[in-house]
């Protein structure tokens, strides 16, 4: 038997998605114990990395996350959509969910403590899918894409930055 880890997919960079967080809108504690703060996402960037086919820019015209904090504060739940426009006019519906690691440096963030500051990657991660029309596109939509996060404070506000890797099938198997 090979000592060498086969079966499993590779992933090539492909997406920098930026959101912008504007209104926070804090529903409270729901049915499971979790508190759910909603995030209005309204601006901001998606862009394939170079090299990466379909290559194409988009402007953010609307989303929104729906994020969960779990009870006991460790952890928080990602749950966004939104919608942007290509450069050539056409509709893109993205969605990610993902999970937050409360570290004490991303809490600072999420109550806007003073001494705030951008957090590097390493404690967000999640799954990213696309609906699309544009047949140009269509490779978004039939591909899985999973990311890295980090959150960007800036004179601004704030900027929830992914980087998105698809995921190819292994073709080696044992």
């Amino acid at each position: 038997m090979s000592t060498e880890l086969s079966g499993f997919p590779r992933l090539v960079p492909a997406i920098v998605t930026k959101v912008n967080i504007g209104d926070v809108n804090p529903l409270g504690t729901i049915h499971n114990g979790s508190t759910l703060t909603h995030y209005g996402t309204p601006t901001g960037t998606i862009e394939s990395v170079p090299g990466y086919e379909p290559a194409f820019e988009a402007n953010v015209s609307f989303g929104t996350d729906w994020l969960s904090f779990d009870p006991d504060g460790e952890y928080a739940r990602i749950n966004l959509k939104g919608m942007a426009r290509t450069e050539a006019g056409h509709s893109i519906d993205f969605r990610y969910k993902g999970i937050i690691k409360m570290a004490p440096n991303v809490k600072k963030i999420f109550e806007m403590q003073p001494d705030m500051a951008t957090v590097p990657f390493g404690y967000a991660t999640g799954a990213h899918s696309f609906l699309v029309a544009d047949p140009a596109l269509k490779d978004l939509e039939n591909s899985t894409f999973v990311s890295n996060g980090r959150i960007l404070v800036h004179e601004n506000g704030l900027t929830v930055e992914r980087r998105q890797s698809k995921v190819l099938a292994a073709t080696v198997m044992d």
